[in-house]
């Protein structure tokens, strides 16, 4: 059974791409229900990351910087983290809206009837989502950097006693 599909298509499409926007056309509502749950599960993993990355930030980094300074025992390579550290988290948070705004655009695009409008938004927040996974590894880089760090330098101080 053939079914029709209120999508014209474009000149100068190849069969596949064709194929690829039928299809996005006739699965459009079970492909927004996906999206949706994409998207709580992604708000849910950004309070629990932004909480994580905060708690990160503001009770070890800063507060062990600040202990190292007042005991005379500061290492500049643990500033150097915090602050790269902070960045890193401030491009998250402007990374996750960034990526939740093209999200929501891209939920309320009508994809039955204009799949290429939604796959070309579907690419770009795929590509926003790529973005925030590169920035949470770079965070988890930082952090295993800077454990490292503390840990060398409690070698280096137990070593002095």
């Amino acid at each position: 059974m053939a079914l029709s599909v209120p999508y014209t298509f474009a000149e100068g499409e190849t069969e596949s791409e064709q194929r690829m926007l039928e299809s996005i056309s006739q699965n459009c509502a079970s492909i927004k229900l996906q999206l949706q749950r994409t998207q709580k599960e992604d708000s849910r993993m950004r309070v629990h990351l932004g909480a994580q990355y905060e708690t990160l930030s503001t009770n070890l980094m800063q507060n062990l910087n600040i202990r190292l300074v007042r005991n005379n025992k500061s290492d500049p390579n643990l500033a150097e983290q915090q602050i790269a550290f902070a960045s890193e988290r401030d491009r998250f948070k402007d990374e996750f809206t960034s990526y939740s705004q093209e999200l929501d655009k891209l939920i309320k695009i009508d994809c039955k009837t204009e799949p290429q409008k939604f796959r070309n938004k579907l690419m770009l927040v795929r590509s926003k989502r790529d973005g925030l996974y590169k920035t949470t590894q770079r965070l988890r880089t930082i952090v295993s950097t800077h454990h490292s760090t503390i840990n060398t330098m409690i070698e280096g101080l137990n070593g002095k006693e």
